[in-house]
């Protein structure tokens, strides 16, 4: 794939890949067993070689990403690269119809940041980078930082039980850390608010505890027996800062994590006082050749599951902050990017807040998000210190989208991963590229 015009590179890479077809077929008929003991050295000496080459040919690079680097250098990007992925995704996302906002960063250089259709179609309001979302269960990774925070202040344990810090929380085995991983068994309050609640007031995180209390829910299965994704343990969480640190859910977002990251695009949502947000993007859903906007409801005022506004730019400044530590130390960062062990010793593809994944055998971490017409995603390309951001307002489905916009990215990527797979392997061995879940 010739895509940036390194011709000499490419050229030479193909002579490597014959050459490495002819031991593969010479010499691994006879000896077998030294398959994947040769697929290592080989793997080392290709990578060793086009790292050099690439140092020789490519001194033309103006500042960003480069994709043949030496591990821990600082990344370059190149001018026919940039246009590579501006024309792309723009392709793609105009021909998907998209209405949104994308942000795609590696190494902290931002290689494309583009917003298509409007936030308010009644008033033909375009979408800017600056304009706000409700980012729906990306939220849970807010509150689930603010839980962290909380610990390293040493006003908790991810181990204690609830009711150490909520006494009438009416499940006295349930931890911190349950409710964090989805592994509570709670059941859903949703099902709550719509068959229990009678007050025309809006419910809060308080009254959402009240009626738990009142109904008392069995759970669906003994706490951290398995995985099952819940919206009620974030609401309860949220609950537990407000508890802990004495201040409102929006308030502790606000003063520990969006003033310290300059993220002033957003804000968690509060009903009882809704004030003029200007700038944000309404939640539709279509309707023939029209959208029609999707109003409020009374769940809307729970927060913890969701509730958090934030704009692309300010969800980047999130994504570099988890990086550079500068909100939280490196080892709680990681505690929260490792899987789950239930009690049985499984382990499940989640952590503190974060869904876990592979992608081109690399770590990924992030959360998608869908309310009321907003389908978002946050997804974190840790080894690669990439980041895709996308926020929709649509009520259309992006997951086959945010697929397309990853293999765009690493195309270079998988193309070497396949080059270097077909090189070692028959093609009776399927290519291990996990795919988005």
């Amino acid at each position: 794939m010739r895509l940036f015009g390194k011709e000499f590179m490419f050229t030479f890479v193909g002579i490597q890949s014959s050459f490495f077809k002819i031991l593969n077929k010479c010499f691994f008929g006879i000896v077998y067993s030294y398959r994947y003991l040769l697929f290592i050295f080989i793997f080392i000496l290709f990578g060793t070689f086009n790292l050099n080459v690439t140092k020789n040919v490519d001194q033309q690079g103006v500042g960003g990403y480069s994709t043949m680097q030496e591990v821990g250098a600082p990344p370059v990007v190149f001018g026919e690269e940039i246009k590579y992925y501006d024309e792309t995704i723009t392709r793609l996302l105009e021909n998907n119809d998209f209405n949104g906002n994308v942000l795609i960063a590696r190494y902290g250089i931002i290689l494309y940041n583009r917003s298509f259709g409007y936030g308010d179609f009644e008033n033909k309001a375009p979408l800017n980078d600056s304009t706000i979302f409700q980012v729906a269960s990306i939220g849970k990774t807010f509150a689930a930082a603010a839980v962290l925070l909380l610990q390293q202040r040493g006003l908790l344990e991810l181990d204690d039980p609830m009711i150490k810090h909520i006494p009438e929380f009416p499940y006295p085995d349930m931890t911190i850390r349950h409710l964090l991983t989805h592994t509570s068994g709670l059941q859903n309050y949703m099902w709550l608010i719509e068959n229990r609640w009678r007050s025309k007031r809006i419910p809060g995180n308080e009254d959402i505890l009240d009626l738990f209390v009142k109904y008392t829910l069995p759970v669906n299965f003994q706490p951290g027996q398995r995985f099952d994704y819940s919206n009620t343990g974030y609401v309860f969480l949220a609950l537990l800062i407000e508890r802990v640190s004495g201040k409102s859910y929006a308030g502790f977002i606000e003063e520990k994590i969006f003033e310290p990251l300059n993220m002033n695009h957003s804000f968690v949502k509060d009903l009882n006082n809704p004030g003029i947000v200007e700038n944000l993007a309404y939640g539709y859903r279509r309707f023939r050749n029209s959208y029609i906007r999707i109003p409020h409801n009374y769940i809307d005022g729970v927060m913890g599951d969701k509730g958090i506004y934030s704009s692309v730019i300010d969800l980047y400044k999130w994504d570099q902050a988890l990086y550079n530590n500068s909100l939280l130390p490196d080892n709680l960062i990681r505690e929260a990017f490792e899987r789950t062990r239930l009690n049985n010793s499984r382990t499940v593809s989640y952590g503190l807040g974060w869904r876990l994944q592979t992608f081109l055998d690399r770590k990924v971490v992030h959360h998608p998000g869908r309310w009321n017409g907003y389908r978002t995603s946050f997804k974190r390309f840790i080894d690669d210190n990439t980041t895709i951001i996308v926020l929709n307002n649509t009520s259309k489905d992006i997951t086959c989208l945010i697929e397309d916009l990853q293999h765009i990215v690493f195309c270079n990527e998988i193309e070497r991963f396949a080059s270097a797979y077909d090189t070692l392997y028959s093609a009776n061995h399927p290519l291990p590229v996990h795919p988005v879940k």
